[in-house]
């Protein structure tokens, strides 16, 4: 039943990241109470990968950040789930 939650949790805060990349793609998308509902459940991870992509790419005109965030996603539920395995 944990790992189920656990599964689900972090599907949603994959699904939420895309679900902002396509706000932020539609004109007022960010301006919308949607994006910031969705912005608030994404900051904690998406802040400090903002900040990675800023001094890796910076002056790049493409942001890496929601694709860091994702990455970094994935790498933690894997460790999580591996964990729990052992339990």
């Amino acid at each position: 039943m944990a790992i189920r939650i656990i599964n689900t949790l972090f599907e949603v805060l994959q699904l939420a990241i895309v679900f902002e990349v396509v706000l932020s793609w539609v004109p007022n998308g960010r301006q919308s109470k949607v994006w910031y509902y969705v912005r608030s459940f994404t900051a904690p991870i998406m802040g400090p990968c903002e900040k990675i992509n800023d001094k890796i790419f910076s002056g790049f005109p493409v942001d890496f950040s929601p694709i860091i965030a994702y990455f970094l996603i994935s790498i933690l539920h894997r460790i999580v789930m591996t964990i729990l395995g052992t339990l």
